[in-house]
């Protein structure tokens, strides 16, 4: 899973700082090629305590990298679990989840997806406020 994530912040680099970190010699067998698509949609969001999505799923799935505070993820028929910095969540093409900050603590996150998302009914109160299992 590190693996990918490492793949995944190379990806995030912009211009020409590929060309530059391979010839710096940080990379062994030829630089890192870029590969833009329009289909990957990239975000930095901010979550206030108590904020959530709906449940949805996404067509090729969606990585979520916690960078600050603590968060909540449920895949539909498992359990809640919470989110924190440096433990990705991926979930896979049409998984139906939801995901949220904490009920009493704020999040930063990346979110990582292809274009297209299904929304489906809310998460309420009951639901949201469940004890996470881990």
């Amino acid at each position: 899973m590190l693996v990918g994530v490492a793949a995944m912040v190379v990806w995030f680099f912009e211009g020409e700082q590929f060309k530059v970190l391979a010839a710096q010699g940080y990379f062994i067998g030829g630089g890192p090629e870029r590969l833009d698509s329009e289909d990957v949609l990239k975000a930095r969001v901010r979550l206030e305590a108590g904020a959530r999505s709906s449940w949805h799923s996404h067509s090729w799935g969606q990585l979520l990298l916690v960078e600050a505070g603590r968060g909540r993820i449920q895949l539909r028929g498992q359990p809640l679990r919470e989110m924190r910095p440096g433990e990705p969540v991926l979930t896979a093409a049409g998984v139906v989840h939801w995901h949220g900050s904490a009920p009493d603590e704020s999040m930063v996150m990346l979110s990582l997806r292809g274009p297209d998302v299904e929304w489906l009914e809310p998460v309420w109160d009951d639901v949201y406020s469940a004890d996470p299992s881990f």
